[in-house]
């Protein structure tokens, strides 16, 4: 083990390819999975993504077509879309795609970290041996490739958003050690590499999302570890981070904190600000769990069941995990002379969760949040492990070390396996979180989607189990009850009444979710296009319920607009919830409403608002929606002529 260690610098890169092709093995079964939670309304759903005749107007359209994000992430939607363009919405070949990006990121982190440690002082031995200058890299990178909290980004479709900023972001890094290496040593190029390279990186990965904005901060915090002993220009370096740390991150919250502090900030959220502060602390050790010790029971997609912190002592863990996450804090600050790479390491993961561990009203977990924090972790793990001159059990620590990637790779071919399967994956998530609300749900509805609303599918009676469940589990939305609608009609079996109590008791008792506003717009789309027979007064009470709030969801109300139109035969009542739903300034629901003041005939009402609907639109966004309404308008303005 030791020669190995100590072999030629070309070796650490022949072996990590290895680790590359390993990984394709390992995540191969898991590419036959299929979408899953926002794959469905990011991709599948989303007809602005299917670019079908290639022409530039559809590309510009499915560059603005992410619902997910003010910024739309334009470069992880054309991305999308180029799959959608050459092989449809197979999950497959998005799946491969991911892949593909995941291992680009696997050999960016290698290159990063072998520039880093060329960097490390010759001073300090016990960094700048040649072993660990070969090696080290070597073993965090294929810790990180093999390792299964990165799974979500790659076979859950929709992150790879999250996979491809980060590709930007290790960029970036890249060029900036460069240009402080090129400082160092006098010579050229390191001014275009500062100031434009490491800002070009970071816009570009914020067109793929918003967690790209990082990049400057991880750029300081290698400068106060790693890059500390190089040669700096203090003024210079101070500029950069004023121009691109300082003053964005202050624009930054002016922007955030009016919609953070309104009244409905947290008001489709089980938690308030204040319980996800205390909540996030735990949140990070159980990343650090998983991350250093990842046992194959411990990772799981759904974790909407998880439990809040109510104060410091409830639950016990939450006084402690603050604590620790300070003295995380404190201890890179500190180690950053003796032990740069473990401070490095510590503030590496502290930073990535900067945007997701904080005031935001975002949801508590999520594995992917660790794709690039997870780094940081393996980093300080390896650095404490990788044998130095004069390391005591040097076979324990080699032990330890082929332990942990042993583990790494055992627990990713596990949940690829399971990934690759929508029953097994289905089956295993509501096993692992039976208070889970949308792991619960999943099982019913892959039931559904195996019944193919075959009466005498075995799936059915499975299904309607399943989904009974689920209605029943705490905090639980409004999407059990309505599939279990409408798979009932659409089988022919009865309707029971309970369903719709349980529905519009939710619906009136809390503000609706997204997830509820979804769920009756599902049952009233059935209706309206025949394969649904739903009693129209249990869905008249279940509108009046979701839109009794404050500020109703403009998608609640606008789907009671084409009930209310289709079902009610009231075009007064449609007409102004369309305008209410309007009011949201939200692009779609303008468009929305321009439509439906056609079908009414209304034209000098449509046109207005046609036109104010372009003016604010961006180029290319929504253009065949916006011409398909034009013309219906002048045909429109041509029939009143006649007449």
């Amino acid at each position: 083990m030791r020669n190995y260690f100590t072999s030629d610098a070309r070796a650490p890169l022949l072996s990590l390819l290895a680790v590359v092709i390993f990984s394709c093995v390992l995540y191969l079964p898991g590419l036959n999975g299929g979408y899953t939670f926002d794959d469905f309304p990011n991709i599948v759903d989303n007809e602005a993504l299917q670019v079908v005749d290639g022409s530039s107007q559809e590309w510009l359209r499915a560059a603005w077509a992410s619902p997910a994000s003010d910024l739309q992430r334009p470069l992880a939607s054309l991305s999308f879309a180029i799959n959608h363009y050459f092989t449809g919405l197979a999950p497959w070949p998005m799946k491969a795609t991911n892949l593909a990006i995941h291992l680009l990121n696997g050999f960016l982190l290698f290159m990063l970290l072998r520039a880093l440690l060329s960097c490390m002082p010759a001073s300090n031995g016990l960094d700048h041996t040649r072993s660990r200058t070969a090696w080290l890299p070597f073993l965090v990178a294929s810790a990180w490739l093999l390792h299964p909290i990165n799974l979500s980004a790659v076979l859950y479709v929709v992150q790879r958003m999250e996979s491809l900023a980060q590709l930007f972001v290790l960029a970036g890094l890249i060029l900036y050690v460069d240009a402080r290496r090129r400082q160092a040593t006098h010579r050229t190029g390191s001014i275009w590499r500062l100031w434009l390279g490491v800002p070009l990186c970071t816009l570009l990965g914020l067109a793929a999302k918003e967690s790209a904005v990082l990049l400057p901060l991880f750029a300081l915090v290698l400068e106060l570890t790693v890059l500390r002993n190089l040669p700096r220009k203090r003024r210079d370096l101070a500029i950069f981070y004023a121009v691109f740390l300082v003053i964005p991150g202050l624009l930054g919250l002016v922007w955030l904190l009016p919609g953070v502090f309104s009244d409905s900030a947290f008001s489709t959220r089980a938690f308030t600000m204040g319980q996800r502060l205390l909540t996030e602390p735990r949140v990070l050790m159980d990343y650090a769990t998983w991350t250093l010790i990842p046992a194959p029971n411990f990772f799981s997609f759904y974790h909407d069941d998880y439990p809040i912190s109510i104060n410091l002592f409830q639950p016990w863990t939450t006084l402690p995990a603050i604590v620790i996450v300070f003295a995380m804090a404190v201890s890179a600050w500190i180690l950053r002379f003796r032990r740069p790479l473990i401070a490095l390491g510590l503030a590496w993961f502290l930073a990535a969760h900067a945007l997701t561990s904080n005031i935001l009203p975002l949801e508590l977990v999520f594995e992917h949040r660790n794709y690039f924090a997870s780094i940081g972790l393996l980093l300080a793990a390896f650095d404490i492990l990788m044998p130095h001159p004069g390391s005591r059990f040097k076979p324990v620590r080699y032990a330890a070390i082929l332990a942990l990637l042993v583990l790494t790779a055992l627990s990713l071919g596990l949940r690829a396996n399971v990934w690759g399967n929508p029953l097994t994956f289905a089956v295993s998530e509501a096993a692992l979180h039976p208070e889970s609300p949308r792991a619960t749900y999943d099982l019913g509805r892959t039931y559904v989607v195996l019944s193919g609303y075959r009466p005498d599918s075995p799936s059915v009676r499975l299904a309607i189990d399943a989904l009974e469940v689920a209605a029943r589990v705490p905090r639980a939305s409004t999407l059990p009850e309505s599939a279990l609608i409408m798979v009932a009609s659409r089988t022919g079996l009865p309707v029971k009444s309970q369903w719709w109590e349980s529905l519009i008791n939710k619906l009136s008792s809390r503000t609706p979710t997204p997830e509820d506003a979804g769920a009756i717009k599902s049952i009233t789309m059935c209706q309206r296009e025949g394969r649904c027979e739903v009693n129209d007064q249990e869905m008249l009470r279940a509108y009046i319920a979701a839109s009794s709030h404050s500020s109703p969801d403009p998608s609640i109300l606008y789907s009671y607009a084409i009930f209310a139109y289709n079902r009610l035969d009231d075009s007064e009542l449609a007409l102004n919830l369309a305008r209410d739903a309007a009011e949201s300034r939200d692009p779609q629901y303008q468009l929305n409403l321009v439509n439906f003041l056609i079908d009414l005939g209304m034209r000098e009402e449509a046109a207005g608002e046609l036109a104010k609907l372009r003016s604010r639109m961006r180029p290319g966004a929504m253009d065949a929606e916006l011409s398909v309404a034009s013309k219906r308008l002048d045909a429109l303005l041509r029939e009143a002529q006649r007449d």
